[in-house]
């Protein structure tokens, strides 16, 4: 997977669509502004058929029945995993969150997540794992 030669737009028009946004699961969630990250760094869509969900439960729920303990494994079996030291402006990865995983977008020294208000900037030290968008 390489990443696209407008890739750095692509990933600007991705955070701005999640800015000002509210919270909702199954559409504007950290699940989906990391496949959507994914998508405009490299073009591909991975988990693409994902069914809806609406919830926290139906979430954790979707990805059990996929054989994964959370978003970290589903991104390990699409992704290359890297050292969260070594993630790049465009990269995405998981931190721990409320006693669960919520997905990131690296963005350089930090990193972007969809919490219940809105997008929210955190430190890139609070990353856990990472993976190489392309």
């Amino acid at each position: 997977m390489t990443r696209l030669r407008h890739w750095p737009d692509r990933l600007d028009d991705v955070i701005a669509a999640y800015q000002g946004g509210i919270f909702v699961w199954g559409e504007r969630d950290c699940w989906r502004l990391v496949l959507a990250t994914v998508e405009a760094v490299s073009g591909a869509a991975i988990y693409a058929d994902l069914p809806a969900y609406d919830s926290a439960t139906g979430a954790a729920r979707l990805l059990v029945e996929r054989g994964f303990n959370g978003i970290g494994d589903a991104l390990a079996a699409a992704l290359p995993e890297v050292p969260p030291s070594l993630a790049q402006r465009g990269d995405v990865g998981v931190i721990d969150e409320a006693g669960g995983e919520a997905g990131v977008v690296v963005i350089g020294a930090d990193v972007l997540g969809m919490a219940p208000a809105g997008l929210t900037r955190l430190p890139r030290a609070r990353l856990k794992r990472a993976f190489r968008a392309g």
